[in-house]
């Protein structure tokens, strides 16, 4: 640096004397940064491989992926798995885990390497923003000994998080960017740039840094006189040059993998303008007002601000001198303005972040080399007025000592408390333990053959990393999400680890809980936190035999799943989880699938539904049988009663595709209900009547365009589905959405009718699938759903449906238009003529009259022609099958399974056979699309008619399919 004075001016506190003349440190400044290192130390690494308790999915996806670097040779420019991650970090902590044995104490010792260095980097950056100033050093110093001493620093310091590389790399920055652009010299402003790239690659939140840097350089750039600007943009070139050199790597990777820099600020960036203004607002708190800090355990003490009250006085008084300084040079001024927009804009990350939790320690990690200048130059203000001497150096010594006992003492209560240990999944830590342990006896039990044990682990994530990280017996685990599944093994003994905070929806049965030995363990309060249950190779069998028997005829989905049962495993109401222990076994092995539960009523249709993900498929093995309680949650509305049933189903979300139901190798639907009709799940009233809220969400996809009164009733809302046209005979689905005023209001029935028509009521009787009146409280909602069918003799044109509560009109629903069917009695010709009966259980029901099969337009397929009858009036609505077979082997080659296809009828795609007139004669057209390769030969033709809900078939003389015996023409796709 320069000997000579560069800037004479007047002290802006009028206590500075002479300018600065030299780097070098004095005898003070050297042994108090000593001794704030020395704190900072023994703050970060005392008990480091006692505490903190726990190790956090997180961290220990951390400890995993620098135990690749280490063991794999893995060398990573950006990790894709866990949302992404930046590579700083774990390259710096590969060494100590390296050192240490793969240690999770190892990470955390990088990690409070770095936090240790941070706190000298920040005292030369501090320096370096204030080395024109002959007082800076000590500035610097009081900002180090607060960024020893500050408890958020402290705490992430013992983490393996790589968030704490991130103000070292921005310190070191600031600290060699302003001592390049004060003596020019390349030999700081190269390292500056680099490492200014290499910030990049440090945390996400880093990513913003350049905002406050570039808007502090742009003021240094218009405050320096225009002879010197040339120089100066030539020192930025410079910077920015190496800079783009050390991002360039990670920039390329960016651009090849656009979605890795986007994945994670689109899952937490604020939905609005106002979220993001109200977010920023609480992290500016967070620093500074008790009670206003981050609440998560697992990254403060809930609650705790940034800054103890004494800190954060201070702070505000170096704000005010920093904001009110006397002006002084532009490069100074620069750096004061770097440090009040870093305080505003570094706060960003965890602002915007309102989809997590705000305000977050962590996604601010970035403020603290600038927010540390704050308290310090507030210290420097008020010292400034004491004397100096041995006594004031005392009393600082003091306080740095103090504040140290007093932050390692916040800290061992924080980092040993049962609530982080539960929050930084200790109980997972103690899963790992239990695992290697229970495997050992095991091994050591089986005399050297392989154990007959199967160990299931029952954790919040699937394949928990903790337990990855810590236990030696990992692979050999299964795992089970959620706490609400058991599994019992095909042959052998079943270990089922479950930590006591995952308990299931309701109990397990008796005949399980009164058969299992278990061994707890306990957490650091003494509670149990730890469940192991023992299940014997005798107890797993007469189990499954009892739970197998209690099944009648299990439900077959594609001979890859076998449902026993499904049953409520508590008493159901309204508005409260009802569980429900649902018994299958699996038979074979499936990419993906996942249980579709439906909470349904017969005649009203779907109430609730879930899709768990208890049990992934890539650990089924065949013989096993999983108890699993899937909970729905009957909605504000659902009408109490007896009749509903459960329905069971598993889904494919890769293919997006259901596991069909089989009944003797055929097509019986999607779904599997429980119990048989007229046996019935009851679901009792809400225990209390809904608040106004519950009153709100109620009655789903209902408008709100009603709020009718009458006597103790209020009809709040209404929808019909009417169709546009509504057709003769066709279904009109009505959903009322009523309010009981008064307990037991004072009515019979419901009724609807066409207004025009009024002879003819679509419905009268009990509302709500017979929860009458009588039973309604006042303040009760319920919603009431009704399918109209409409008569198939109902003449066209408008007709409005009217709602009556007994004989008073309560309101016209809508106004519907009816669209005329063009209906066929007579006897059409057909090139081929039959005269076969489909029938159903009860009979008769279809004639096919004749066919034709012809080429399609274009020779691209088979357009087949069907000529039905119906024999009787049908209230189902049944599927029209069409399969293209290759003649002598029988293959499938092409199909088409839907509704009839009507010729001739204008308006409507579809004529379903619940529209049908007895006798009336439909003349059905279905286009059959063949593949592309298809070779020229000579096919058959089998149709047929089924019910898609569960497969019943109409059968054709004791057949589920008819052949279609003419000739088919030759096909040859494309001609």
């Amino acid at each position: 640096g320069s000997t000579q004075p560069i800037l004479e001016c007047p002290s802006d506190l009028g206590i500075i004397k002479s300018v600065k003349s030299s780097d070098r440190l004095s005898s003070p400044v050297r042994w108090g940064i000593v001794f704030v290192l020395l704190a900072a130390a023994v703050l970060r690494l005392a008990a480091l491989p006692q505490l903190p308790l726990g190790l956090h999915y997180d961290e220990a996806a951390n400890l995993i992926l620098t135990r690749q670097i280490v063991e794999e040779g893995y060398r990573p420019l950006f990790i894709r798995a866990y949302t992404g991650k930046e590579v700083f970090f774990f390259y710096a902590a590969a060494p100590w885990v390296w050192m240490t044995g793969g240690a999770v104490w190892g990470m955390r010792l990088g990690a409070a390497m770095l936090g240790i260095l941070t706190v000298a980097a920040s005292f030369s950056a501090v320096r370096a923003l204030l080395a024109r100033r002959p007082d800076g050093d000590r500035i610097a110093l009081f900002a180090a000994g607060w960024m020893a001493l500050a408890f958020s620093h402290v705490l992430l310091s013992r983490y393996g998080f790589r968030a704490i590389s991130q103000p070292l790399l921005q310190a070191l920055v600031v600290a060699t960017l302003w001592r390049g652009l004060r003596t020019g010299k390349v030999k700081w402003l190269i390292p500056a740039g680099a490492l200014l790239g290499l910030t990049a690659y440090t945390y996400l939140a880093a990513r913003i840094f350049p905002i406050p840097l570039g808007l502090s350089l742009a003021f240094l750039l218009v405050r320096t006189p225009t002879a010197d600007r040339g120089r100066l943009l030539g020192r930025y070139a410079l910077v920015l040059a190496a800079a783009l050199i050390f991002l360039a790597p990670l920039g390329v990777f960016f651009l090849q993998n656009p979605d890795t820099f986007m994945t994670r600020i689109t899952q937490v960036a604020a939905p609005s303008l106002y979220a993001a203004a109200r977010g920023i607002g609480r992290c500016l708190r967070a620093i500074v007002w008790p009670g206003g800090g981050d609440g998560y355990i697992r990254f403060n003490a809930p609650g705790v601000p940034l800054m103890r009250p004494a800190a954060a006085l201070l702070a505000l008084v170096g704000a005010g001198g920093m904001l009110f300084a006397q002006r002084r040079h532009p490069l100074e001024q620069s750096g004061r303005w770097l440090v009040l927009l870093s305080v505003l804009i570094m706060v960003l990350p965890s602002a915007l972040a309102t989809g997590e939790i705000t305000p977050s320690n962590l996604r601010m990690v970035g403020l603290y080399p600038f927010i540390a200048l704050l308290p310090a130059w507030g210290l420097y203000v008020v010292l400034a007025q004491a004397p100096a001497g041995r006594l004031r150096r005392l009393v600082l010594l003091g306080a740095l000592y103090g504040g140290c006992a007093l932050t390692a003492t916040e800290y061992v209560a924080w980092a040993g408390s049962a609530a982080l240990f539960r929050a930084a999944d200790g109980e997972m830590v103690l899963a790992a333990e239990a695992l290697d342990a229970a495997a050992s006896d095991a091994a050591a039990s089986s005399a050297g053959a392989k154990p007959e044990v199967t160990f299931y682990v029952t954790s919040e994530h699937y394949r928990h990393p903790t337990v990855a990280a810590l236990a030696t017996h990992y692979a050999e685990a299964k795992w089970l999400t959620g706490g609400a599944t058991l599994v019992l093994p095909a042959a052998g003994d079943a270990v089922v680890l479950v930590p006591e905070r995952m308990v299931p929806p309701a109990p397990w049965p008796d005949s399980v809980t009164r058969n299992w030995t278990t061994r707890r363990y306990e957490g650091p309060s003494g509670d149990v936190a730890l469940n192991v249950h023992r299940l014997s190779a005798g107890v797993v069998k007469t189990l499954r035999q009892s739970f197998v028997a209690a099944g009648d005829d299990a439900a077959d989905f594609a001979h890859v799943v076998l449902v026993y049962d499904a049953s409520p495993a508590a008493p159901c109401e309204v508005a409260a989880a009802c569980p429900f222990l649902v018994v299958w076994e699996p038979r074979a092995a499936y990419p993906a699938l996942q249980p579709v539960v439906r909470l349904l009523h017969p005649e009203t249709g779907e109430w609730a539904r879930t899709m768990a993900f208890h049990y992934p498929t890539d650990q089924w093995a065949p013989g096993e049988l999983v108890l699993d309680q899937l909970t729905v949650t009957p909605p504000v509305g659902t009408p109490p009663g007896a009749q509903y049933q459960l329905s069971v189903g598993f889904f494919d979300p890769d293919s997006a595709e259901a596991l069909p139901r089989l009944v003797d190798e055929h097509f019986a639907g999607l779904e599997a209900r429980f119990p048989e009709i007229p046996a019935g799940v009851a679901i009792a009233p809400m225990a209390e009547v809904p608040d106004p809220s519950q009153v709100e969400a109620a009655c789903v996809g209902i408008p709100r365009n009603g709020n009718v009164q009458m006597g103790g009733l209020r009809l709040l809302g209404w929808q019909v589905t009417a169709g546009a046209p509504a057709l003769p005979g066709g279904k009109v689905p009505v959903r009322l959405c009523w309010q009981a005023t008064e307990d037991a209001p004072d009515f019979a029935q419901v009724r609807m009718a066409l207004m025009d028509e009024p002879v003819s009521d679509l419905y009268a009787g009990s509302p709500a699938g017979g929860y009458g009146f009588a039973n309604w409280r006042a303040g009760e909602i319920i919603e009431d759903r009704y399918a109209l069918h409409l008569s198939r003799t109902l003449s066209a044109g408008a007709h409005v449906l009217a709602l009556y509560v007994d004989d008073g009109l309560v309101a016209d629903l809508a106004s519907m238009r009816v669209q005329p069917v063009a209906r066929t009695f007579s006897t059409l010709f057909f090139a081929n003529t039959l005269n076969v009966a489909f029938a159903s259980p009860d009979g008769d029901v279809l004639r096919l009259l004749g066919y034709e099969l012809a080429p399609a337009e274009g020779g691209a397929g088979l357009m087949v022609t069907l000529g039905w009858q119906a024999l009787n009036e049908m209230s189902e609505d049944y599927v029209v099958f069409v399969h293209l077979r290759d003649a002598e082997t029988g293959e499938l080659i092409a199909q088409v399974d839907e509704m009839p296809r009507p010729a001739g009828q204008d308006g409507f795609e579809h004529y379903p056979t619940s529209l049908w007139m007895r006798d009336e004669v439909v003349t059905d057209v279905h286009a059959v699309m063949v593949p592309s390769d298809m070779p020229a030969g000579s096919y058959t033709v089998t149709i047929g008619l089924y019910l898609p809900e569960n497969g019943a078939h109409l059968t054709a003389g004791g057949e589920r399919q008819l052949s279609l015996t003419a000739p088919t023409p030759r096909l040859l796709s494309g001609q």
